[in-house]
């Protein structure tokens, strides 16, 4: 590999590595120096009004600021949501558990308001197919249990026996989960009307459904209330309803606006150093003179030698690229040089086989007029 190569590759890391340094540099100086200036103008704001960087500078603290803030209210919000989610969860896990022992609870009131005569007037409309499943039941018992009973037979009266049992005990859980349903509709259709001199046993039951009644109505207006919290804060996500979505959108808002602040600390570093390229406006100068303190002398200097630095990399790296751009140039008129040469050659062979053809054909030329001469 060419030294020159390799010298260009060190200067270019080395100009990397100089630049990210002077960058950091200067975005440290400029946000120390705008803090500096903010702090010393804030009683009057003269100066700040003055200098539209100045501005900027404070529109983009303050767009971080409440950028932060922003985050920091759409988790609130997130997190509030997911507690939702499982209070809601959770009360509608013991509303369904309710349910069921309310079903319960139905089926224990029907059953006794059916083997209770004094209900007859409202139990009337049942009885008809509650006698009918009573007596399905027995009959079906019965019969399973004549078969339990039945001893002997071959294995084919066994298989028999077994599929009947099946199908019986089937017909069987049917009748009892009409039954039980039956049982069911009685007690909830009875425990919506007025109690009026009830029994023990069904005065006991009728006070359990209202107690988990009323524990229901105050769960469910909780659970109404929770849905309609969740229902708005989730509205408040927008149309695809992602937190994150929003989040990661704001923060990356937040990054445009840090480079740009970057970007702004460093001009301003750069121009307190002396190094920026543009010429600086006299109020501008002045300005940067009113502000910079001793202290800030080591600083410009570091810019300055850093920025020196990366002048002359660059010098040097143009110098040795167009080192390597002559000896490539050069190379190719070499090249050139030898096609020329070789092309000569090949003219001057091609001119002297266009004096052999020439010469054939004064021959031929001759020939044909000493034939002629014969004719």
């Amino acid at each position: 590999m060419d030294d020159r190569k390799k010298r260009i590759d060190d200067l270019i890391k080395n100009t990397q590595e100089s630049r990210a340094s002077l960058d950091t540099l200067l975005e440290n100086f400029g946000e120390t120096l705008y803090t500096r200036t903010c702090s010393e103008t804030s009683d009057t704001g003269e100066i700040r009004s003055e200098f539209e960087d100045i501005g900027q500078y404070t529109m983009y603290l303050q767009d971080i600021a409440e950028s932060n803030i922003t985050i920091g209210k759409i988790e609130e919000k997130n997190r509030r949501f997911k507690e939702l989610e499982d209070a809601i969860n959770r009360k509608e896990i013991e509303e369904k558990e309710r349910f069921r022992e309310m079903a319960g609870i139905y089926k224990r009131l029907g059953k006794a308001l059916l083997e209770n005569s004094a209900y007859d007037d409202f139990t009337s409309l049942f009885k008809e197919q509650a006698d009918a499943l009573s007596a399905k039941l027995g009959s079906l018992e019965a019969r399973i249990g004549e078969l339990d009973n039945k001893e002997g037979g071959n294995v084919f009266s066994w298989i028999g026996k077994s599929a009947q049992g099946l199908v019986l005990k089937s017909f069987l859980s049917k009748a009892q989960e009409s039954q039980e349903q039956l049982y069911l509709n009685i007690g909830e259709r009875y425990s919506t009307r007025d109690s009026i001199n009830e029994g023990d046993e069904v005065a006991v039951i009728r006070a359990e459904i209202d107690v988990l009644r009323g524990i229901s109505k105050v769960a469910n207006d909780e659970l109404s209330l929770l849905k309609d919290e969740k229902r708005i804060i989730s509205a408040s996500f927008g149309i695809d309803g992602n937190p994150q979505k929003q989040i990661q959108s704001v923060r990356n808002h937040i990054a445009q606006v840090k480079a740009a602040l970057a970007a702004l600390y460093r001009t301003f570093g750069a121009q307190t150093a002396g190094i920026m390229d543009e010429e600086i406006a006299p109020e501008r100068k002045y300005f940067i003179d009113t502000i910079v303190t001793a202290e800030d002398g080591e600083i410009i200097g570091r810019a300055v030698r850093l920025n020196q630095s990366l002048f002359d990399n660059e010098k040097a790296i143009a110098k040795l690229r167009a080192s390597l751009a002559i000896d490539e140039e050069k190379i190719k008129i070499e090249k050139y040089k030898r096609s020329i040469e070789d092309k000569k050659d090949k003219i001057v062979d091609l001119e002297k086989g266009i004096k052999d053809l020439q010469e054939s054909v004064r021959e031929s030329e001759f020939r044909i007029q000493e034939l002629q001469k014969q004719l």
